[in-house]
């Protein structure tokens, strides 16, 4: 029986907390940059930077749309879960379904970009060195492989990781625009030979407009 003057405590259940600012800051920045790297980079030399640009501007009209589309309809579900429940409230739960579907094929089409540009940076560096021809295969498996590893390891795992790259990485950036000074007229940077016109035309543009996506990434870091 249960002592009436001390009754029962009641067993509190909830998730352990693992992850301190510097994650959420690393998982923040980390998305900007990969964004914008992937984006801007890739997009330039498939139509130059002007195709570029278009790109970065249809990826901020759809944002702009999804964004204005969730602050309309989470204020008419009164329920949690994101996308899930606002595609099972509007239209069923096949579209809860299918909007999960599509996330999984995005999440899968993502590991394999972040593994294909890491086989693509390692052959850069290889080149760089005077050591061409790498073959990219067993590092694009490798990455798979370790990619597979962090997330069987957990968030902890994951988003420390990610905080060590993201923080090599921002360092560079601060590094890179130390050095090349572009405020001083010596820099090395050429601003007016990057903005030629459309080198490839208007299919350059729908070329960028594959890695332009990336930008999407970017901007939902930021905000």
């Amino acid at each position: 029986m249960v002592d009436a003057t001390h009754p029962a405590e009641t067993e509190k259940v909830g998730l352990l907390r693992v992850l301190g600012p510097a994650h959420i800051w690393g998982l923040g920045v980390g998305i900007v940059l990969v964004g914008e790297y992937m984006g801007w980079n890739f997009a330039v030399g498939k139509g130059g930077a002007y195709a570029a640009l278009v790109a970065c501007w249809f990826a901020g009209v759809l944002y702009t749309c999804v964004a204005m589309i969730d602050s309309e309809v989470t204020s008419t579900v009164a329920a949690a879960g994101g996308q899930y429940t606002q595609a099972k409230h509007i239209v069923g739960p096949l579209m809860a379904f299918n909007v999960g579907l599509y996330l999984v094929f995005a999440y899968t089409m993502l590991e394999a970009g972040n593994a294909i540009t890491v086989g693509f940076l390692l052959d850069t560096v290889a080149n760089m060195a005077g050591r061409e021809g790498l073959d990219q295969r067993p590092f694009i498996i490798l990455s798979i492989a370790f990619l597979a590893w962090l997330n069987y390891r957990g968030v902890l795992a994951t988003l420390t990781f990610n905080l060590v790259i993201t923080a090599i990485a921002f360092a560079a950036i601060i590094l890179l625009f130390l050095s090349t000074a572009p405020w001083s007229d010596a820099s090395p940077l050429r601003h007016a030979e990057l903005m030629t016109d459309l080198p490839y035309g208007w299919l350059g543009v729908l070329a960028a407009m594959h890695f332009g996506l990336w930008f999407y990434l970017g901007i939902e870091g930021t905000t």
